[in-house]
């Protein structure tokens, strides 16, 4: 899986289960850190990633990448924010 957000001041890539960000420099993070970031609050994320988890976690879902990797995310009964 490759997706790539399109932000005006950053350049963001989900990359086989690899989030990267490149705002003057690079950082990248393991996309499980993102989603237990996003599921629990807690994880050692860059800040701009950090930043970015609700919308990371919101393409996940619409293009269907976590079937089955992470089930419990509507155990956890987070919801999206628009």
């Amino acid at each position: 899986m490759k997706v790539r957000l399109g932000y005006s001041d950053r350049i963001v890539e989900i990359d086989d289960k690899v989030v990267h960000v490149f705002k003057g420099k690079l950082v990248s993070a393991p996309l499980s850190e993102v989603v237990n970031y996003y599921l629990k609050g807690e994880g050692l994320l860059p800040p701009a990633i950090k930043a970015l988890v609700p919308d990371i976690i919101r393409v996940l879902l619409n293009t269907g990448e976590f079937h089955g990797e992470v089930p419990s995310i509507a155990e956890y009964g987070h919801g999206l924010s628009s």
